[in-house]
């Protein structure tokens, strides 16, 4: 079972190292190695406009590439609930546990004597203040 592991581990290191070259490869195509070596101010005004250009050309082209993977995953999305429907496959919800006693049922019981389980302030708040009218006059 070690064995198996090890092997795994190098074979997903050799994925890596092979994507992070043909990564490597692919940029150097697309984008030309920069030599700064031995030029003059305008030289390198004009290679830092040229690089700017490239990278809002290439941020376009990943915008748009973005975009046409969205509009085909909501496409694929929309052809296979048809693909579903046309089939009579439906999805069916994940359910959620319930207890057989609901909460309305709870409530229900607990309703008993509702105002015998207030506790009292000591007051009556429809007494009236005699001590408050004789104090205004």
């Amino acid at each position: 079972e070690a064995l198996i592991m090890a092997k795994a581990a190098e074979d997903l290191r050799n994925e890596a190292k092979a994507k992070a070259e043909e990564k490597e490869r692919f940029i150097n195509e697309r984008v030309p190695p920069c030599d700064t070596q031995g030029k003059d101010k305008a030289a390198l005004i004009k290679l830092c406009k040229d690089l700017h250009t490239l990278m809002a050309t290439l941020e376009e082209e990943v915008y748009d590439w973005n975009m046409k993977v969205r509009k085909q995953e909501g496409e694929i999305n929309s052809l296979s609930l048809k693909v579903n429907d046309s089939k009579g496959k439906f999805v069916k919800p994940v359910l959620r546990k319930v207890n057989k006693e609901s909460k309305f049922d709870k409530l229900k019981k607990d309703k008993s004597d509702f105002r015998g389980n207030l506790k009292s302030t000591g007051q009556s708040k429809y007494a009236l203040d005699e001590e408050g009218e004789e104090k205004a006059e």
